[in-house]
């Protein structure tokens, strides 16, 4: 649930550079051979977009957390050094269950979630979420913290559900937080042993709530009930003496066990990007499929997106409005991206612009990609990915987006589900077409380089991106009229950015009769083509992409 807005005054606000680690854009040059020289503008030229602000002189993160602040939901900090997380096996009172609840397991979820790169792949594993993240987010955030005994509920699974009354992630974080206080005042700690630390250890931030609660419960999943792995957050007020549960995680055990030798942790690292604060890429609605399934936020594999990386101040990529040759290396390891931003863009991750990054099967991408996880194929050969993102963000008002104060924002407008879902009231976020119909726009969706009506995101759920969708070497993009992409992608059908439409007046009961302007010089001015993709001795793949700025 979503509380009301408080914001302290912002006085003496202007925003800072900030870049990413493990970035290797800002110095490189083309290394091609077939090409010619280029006397023109490179990655040197450009500045990188803004992940920090200043408040009366006080430098401040923006990202997904800080948004989250503003409705009081702190999640998980993406910057932070010491996040100390509170895993809890969670167990019940079931005869059939204490197979399942033993320190065996416990050691299990404790390299799963705690482990080392190394430890978790001499037991058959893939990635703990430790390592994943340190990784993901080029060395930016640490994910720590401790596993906890098994939390016995005092009855059995059933009376708990019912006691939950399909909150159970709520109810099991509340139950383990009071039960670890009454364990620690036991004499030695009970059962969290000696060593235990006080309740406060898990407030890193010492800003009154557990810096994340992760329930892993013994019971096994059931879809479509309660019993599932999904995200969520309490209304608690902050105790800085006894810090409540705000942020919490819920899946069962079984989870780990849809492969990697009982270390399959693909599911938890995607709820964890929501604890970040990072939303779901797939439509909940069953209708399109604006990034086609290759994204963590999508259908959990490969790496997280450069889009996703830059609202959590993981990477600043190089905003390129000029002409100029971008030399690009793969952005899972490097940070590596570029944006071509629309009209009056605002510098930061929460605005409306397009996102140009080298997608390979390197790093903690190459494992998914080369074979693929579950029911989807990654990129298994280079290429450049160009997706259209508008992650402007609102305060008060769901149609009037923020972006001259972003870091005010309440939440982003919009979301991958066709219609929008009715907390957002995302049915009114629509652009009209020239032939009459409307269009619903997606916060992240891709601008794929085959051009074919009959399997992009538009017309199908199902649909998976492949290799053939990449940009590859001689491909070009363009907005321009009859080139096809922008009736095909494009939200308006033709080259207007989505910010072109303001909003006039709306009535809630019949959102798509609403009154609205349309800008139109607010238009993608821009043409890219591939250059070259080679292998690199250093990053395993070098490309350089070519853009033309003011081309119609």
């Amino acid at each position: 649930m979503k509380k009301s807005l408080f914001i302290l005054p912002l006085v003496a606000m202007t925003l800072v550079s900030c870049g990413g680690n493990g970035d290797s854009s800002s110095s490189s040059e083309p290394s091609s051979s077939s090409e010619p020289a280029w006397n023109g503008k490179t990655n040197i030229d450009f500045q990188k977009a803004k992940t920090t602000y200043t408040q009366a002189g006080v430098e401040k993160q923006l990202n997904r957390n800080e948004i989250y602040k503003n409705q009081n939901a702190p999640h998980l900090d993406p910057m932070s050094q010491e996040s100390h997380v509170m895993v809890v096996p969670f167990g019940f009172k079931d005869t059939s269950l204490q197979t399942v609840q033993t320190e065996a397991n416990r050691q299990r979820i404790e390299k799963a979630f705690m482990g080392t790169s190394d430890e978790i792949k001499e037991v058959g594993g893939w990635e703990s979420l430790a390592s994943f993240y340190n990784k993901s987010s080029y060395g930016n955030t640490k994910f720590g913290g401790k596993v906890l005994p098994w939390c016995v509920y005092d009855g059995t699974a059933i009376q708990f559900a019912s006691a939950a009354g399909g909150s159970g992630g709520v109810t099991a974080s509340e139950y383990a937080r009071d039960w670890y206080m009454t364990e620690y005042a036991k004499e030695n700690h009970g059962a969290l042993g000696i060593d235990a630390e006080p309740i406060t250890y898990f407030d890193a931030n010492q800003d009154g709530f557990l810096d994340l609660v992760w329930i892993v419960y013994s019971a096994p999943t059931q879809q479509d009930t309660d019993w599932w792995a999904y995200v969520t957050y309490t209304g608690n007020s902050k105790s800085i003496s006894q810090p409540n549960v705000k942020t919490l995680g819920w899946a069962s055990i079984d989870w780990l066990d849809k492969g990697f030798n009982g270390y399959d942790t693909h599911t938890f690292i995607h709820e964890t990007g929501h604890t970040f604060g990072l939303d779901d890429y797939y439509d909940y609605n069953g209708t399109w499929s604006p990034m086609g399934g290759i994204d963590f936020m999508d259908h959990n594999l490969g790496d997280h997106s450069m889009y996703s990386k830059f609202s959590l101040g993981w990477t600043a990529p190089l905003v390129v409005d000029d002409t100029a040759r971008i030399t690009l290396h793969p952005g899972t390891t490097t940070g590596d991206c570029f944006i071509l931003p629309s009209p009056n863009y605002n510098g930061t991750a929460f605005d409306e612009y397009m996102m140009v990054e080298f997608m390979a099967p390197v790093g903690l991408a190459e494992q998914d990609y080369k074979s693929g996880y579950q029911s989807t194929a990654g990129y298994s050969e280079p290429g450049i990915r160009i997706t259209h993102v508008d992650a402007r963000v609102y305060k008060d008002n769901h149609d009037k987006p923020l972006t001259d104060k972003p870091w005010e924002g309440r939440d982003v407008r919009l979301d991958n589900s066709y219609g929008g879902r009715g907390s957002l009231k995302a049915d009114s976020d629509f652009m009209p077409r020239p032939d009459g119909s409307i269009f619903y726009t997606p916060q992240f969706s891709l601008m794929e380089s085959l051009i074919d009506s009959s399997k992009n995101w538009t017309t199908s759920s199902n649909y998976n991106a492949s290799n053939s969708t990449l940009f590859k070497k001689n491909a070009r993009f363009t907005l321009a009229e009859g080139a096809g992409w922008a009736e095909t992608f494009m939200p308006s059908g033709t080259n207007l950015w989505n910010k072109a439409k303001t909003i006039t007046s709306i009535s809630w009961a019949s959102p798509e009769d609403q009154q609205y302007t349309i800008d139109e010089n607010c238009t993608f001015n821009y043409s890219l083509k591939v250059i070259s993709i080679e292998p690199n001795e250093e990053f395993g793949y070098e490309a350089v992409v070519e853009v033309k700025a003011n081309v119609y």
